[in-house]
This record gives C-alpha cells, sequence and structure tokens, in this order.
C-alpha cells in the first residue's frame, strides 16, 4: 500500500519531465518509511534521482547518533546526503524558530542542487491532530483545513505523499520491512498540545469510526476546496466593490444591498483580510465587531485595526484606511486664540486664518491658490475674535428665527466625525458664535450690503 500510494503520488507531479526529490528525514519512523519505500520504489536506478537531507537540532542527546546513523545509512547505499547543524537556537520560540531553519535548509539545497521536489513524510493522523490542534487554538476555516497534499515551496514544489495513509500503515510497513528508526522520547509525553491530542484524542475517535483518518482527509480536500472558491469570490467582490484610493478603500454600503449575509461575511472578511497580509491569518473579533456595528442604526463609527489601519463608517459609505499621520495644529482642542484686526495665523500645515479691514488684506504667497471660505462683518462689530475647537451646547444663528446647537446642524448636515472634529468656532470675546468654519457664518454676523468699508474674516485651506 505505501509504494503504490507513493508510486501514484510522484506520477502526480506531471508539470516536471524529469523530477529530482529532496527527502526530509529526521529517522523517526515516518521519514525512514518514506527512504525506504523511495528506496525500493527506484531500485532498479543504479543513480537514485533523490537525495536526503537532514537537520541536527542538537535538542536532544540522541541528536548527534541520529545524524551519524542517517550519514552512514546513505553512504552504504549509495544516496546523497547532506546534513545541517542548528547552532544558534533562541531563548523562546524554540518549535517555530526550528521550523523556519529546517525549510530554509530545504529551500537552499532544492535551488543548489536542483532538486524541484521536497517530500515530507506527513500522513494521515498527522492530519487530524493538525486539524483539532487548530481548530482547538483558532476556529477559523483559513487555518483549520490543515496540511495541503501539494503546495509551491521556494522555487519548487512540496509533496506529502503519505498524507492519504494513517500511522497504522506506517507502523505496518516498518514492521513488514524491517525499517531502521529512531523513537523521540519526547513524543510520549504530554507536555505539548499535540501530543495530547495524539495520545487521547485521536485514538477515541479511533475506536468510534475507524474510517476518522480517511474523513479528516476528505474533510481537508473538501475546506481547502471551499476556501480556493471563497478566495475567487473575493477577488471579484473586492475589483466590483472597492473604490481604491491613496491610502483608501472605500465601500459604498448600497452596492452591497443584494448580498447575501454569507456573502457580506465573506466580502468583509475579504477586505479586512488585506490589513493582515504581513501578521498571518485575519483577526476574527475584529470582523465581528465591523459586521455587529453595521448592524446598528448608528450613521458613523471608527474601529481600531490595529498596526496602521482604520475602519470606519461615515452614513452610506464604509472606508478601509491608514490611520492618518495627525498635522501639527496651533490650536489645539482645549486652547483658545484671540485674533485681531490686521492680524493672521497658520492653523495646520494646510490652513490659514485672518481678520482683516476689507481694504488692508495680506494673504501670504504660498497660500493664494487655496480654497477659500470668508465673511464680510459689520465694522460695528467685535475687533477681536476668539478661535477655539467647538463645545457641548454650542450654539450658532442660523437664520433671524433660528438658533441650532451645532452638534445638531452636523447631525442634520450629515458631516462625517472627522470633519467634525477638523472644524473651527469663532465666537466673540462674549462667547457669541460668528462662525463654524468652514461650514457656516452667524446670521448676526453677515454685513450690510451698503457697508463700503467692513471687517472680512478669511480661512483658507489646502484639500
Amino acid at each position: 500500500m505505501v509504494i503504490e500510494t507513493l508510486r501514484q503520488q510522484l506520477a502526480s507531479c506531471t508539470s516536471i519531465p524529469r523530477p529530482r526529490y529532496l527527502l526530509a528525514v529526521s529517522t523517526g519512523v515516518d521519514s525512514m518509511v518514506l527512504l525506504t519505500a523511495m528506496e525500493k520504489l527506484f531500485a532498479d536506478q543504479k543513480d537514485k534521482p533523490f537525495a536526503v537531507a537532514h537537520v541536527n537540532h542538537q535538542l536532544r542527546t540522541a541528536s548527534k547518533e541520529e545524524a551519524a546513523f542517517l550519514s552512514a545509512y546513505c553512504a552504504t547505499r549509495g544516496i546523497v546526503y547532506v546534513e545541517r547543524t542548528w547552532e544558534k537556537r533562541p531563548a523562546v520560540g524554540v518549535e517555530a524558530a526550528a521550523r523556519a531553519f529546517r525549510y530554509d535548509f530545504f529551500k537552499e539545497i532544492m535551488a543548489h542542487d536542483h532538486y524541484p521536489i521536497l517530500l515530507t513524510a506527513h500522513h494521515g493522523d498527522d492530519q487530524a491532530e493538525t486539524m483539532v490542534m487548530k481548530m482547538v487554538r483558532d476556529g477559523s476555516l483559513h487555518n483549520a483545513f490543515g496540511i495541503r497534499q501539494t503546495q509551491h515551496f521556494g522555487q519548487g514544489i512540496l509533496l506529502r505523499p503519505l498524507l492519504k495513509l494513517s500511522k497504522d500503515d506506517i507502523h505496518a510497513f516498518a514492521a513488514a520491512n524491517q525499517v531502521p528508526y529512531f523513537e523521540d522520547e519526547t513524543n510520549q509525553q504530554d507536555l505539548y498540545l499535540r501530543n495530547r491530542i495524539r495520545h487521547h484524542i485521536i485514538p477515541t475517535l479511533k475506536k468510534e469510526n475507524a474510517q476518522t483518518i480517511p474523513h479528516f482527509q476528505q474533510l481537508s480536500e473538501e475546506m481547502i476546496y471551499g476556501q480556493e472558491l471563497i478566495a475567487d469570490l473575493q477577488k471579484e467582490w473586492l475589483s466590483r466593490y472597492v473604490e481604491r484610493r491613496e491610502n483608501q478603500q472605500i465601500v459604498w454600503l448600497e452596492q452591497l444591498s443584494d448580498l447575501s449575509k454569507a456573502a457580506r461575511y465573506w466580502f468583509f472578511a475579504g477586505l479586512l483580510q488585506q490589513t493582515n497580509s504581513q501578521r498571518g491569518a485575519l483577526n476574527h473579533k475584529q470582523l465581528q465587531q465591523v459586521l455587529d456595528a453595521l448592524d446598528t442604526p448608528q450613521g458613523q463609527w471608527q474601529i481600531d485595526m490595529g498596526d496602521r489601519w482604520q475602519i470606519r463608517r461615515s452614513y452610506d459609505v464604509v472606508i478601509l484606511e491608514q490611520k492618518p499621520v495627525p498635522s501639527e495644529t496651533v490650536v489645539s482642542s482645549k486652547q483658545e486664540m484671540r485674533v485681531g484686526i490686521g492680524s493672521s495665523l497658520f492653523l495646520s500645515e494646510n490652513e490659514w486664518i485672518g481678520f482683516f479691514r476689507s481694504d488692508h488684506i495680506e494673504i501670504p504667497k504660498k497660500i493664494t491658490n487655496w480654497s477659500e471660505f470668508s465673511q464680510d462683518l459689520p465694522l460695528n462689530y467685535s475687533s477681536e475674535l476668539i478661535l477655539r475647537k467647538r463645545k457641548p451646547g454650542d450654539r450658532i444663528q442660523l437664520q433671524a428665527n433660528l438658533r441650532k446647537k451645532i452638534s445638531r446642524y452636523f447631525i442634520d448636515g450629515k458631516v462625517p466625525n472627522e470633519q467634525r472634529e477638523k472644524s473651527w468656532v469663532v465666537t466673540t470675546p462674549g462667547q457669541e458664535v460668528v462662525a463654524l468654519i468652514p461650514y457656516v457664518f452667524s446670521y448676526l454676523s453677515i454685513a450690510a450690503e451698503t457697508d463700503k468699508i467692513h471687517y472680512i474674516l478669511l480661512y483658507k485651506y489646502q484639500e
């Protein structure tokens, strides 16, 4: 069974006309069975189309003995053997670091010695253990599908030809063919989650149904196909529904109205996944926050995605964007700045305000072409104005008989929150609101048309 399965899997690599294989061998029973099966499969070929790669991690007392055994084993059989010793080990994260070192070594040998296919000895029990472990740790479709039979790796392919075989099949082959191997004593300990799953959960499942391992493999394949289908749909949706601008991705919610709840879930999962491209899998807590927020009647909200990203709703649109770098502002949210006749100041690198007589206006040359928001004020108006950020309870006279809270003005106008925060309030020393910049001037501040000379409040900004 093992050799026939191996033959079928190697034959599946049709894209490589004369394949040469690099076998990752640890001296455990799984990889030694893979090596023995390869020897039998190519027994009639003097020049074996495969080599053995081994990493001595120096993590156990037997590591040196295992490396020496494997080197001698390959030498007596004329099998090319390459080995590397792991010298620099981190204080924490040893398992992940060891794996990274190991696979970097394999990539190097594949590229340098022209072995386009890497073979590892993962089997069906490994598949089941991995799927259970990832379900316990993560629970996401993105991770829970387990181990792929084939995947791109470095400049070649990583193939796991024994993945559809069980551990029992491996042991049966080892016994029948007297395969020599070393037993890693740490595999018998329950210190690690994988070992606890291996010793207690998988055997229980096998007792319930002898087809447990094939069922896990079938489930894995279906989950992989499902994920690939979802990825194709996400690509189509993101292309159709997302308007891309510099540092922003904009979604018009009305366009999503025909999507089902399931489709909306995967659409936003795909959208948010883009912020996690450097960190791995999607943060499902953040995704659920976004979906829950979309189900509320709130017209505006903002959710921090961590790192450099945020997502916010502004009425009919949802915007995924890099967090803006705050510009330096002369007037803070708690400061008040007095502006007298003939004076001006930069509020930020993109904003400027001045208060002048209409017959004597001085505008810096560099802002001449900036957008403008201005109002003539009567000469009997206050010769000094106060500039500040809005406060709770601020009201502005919009018409002779209409006085409105600034907060209500923003709500009625559906002004986005980020624009509200950028606005300025101008008052007289007596706290009468003259203007809400750059939106509206008070009805009481308007100069009579007959005034030939008057004051002008001039706000210029760069969009």
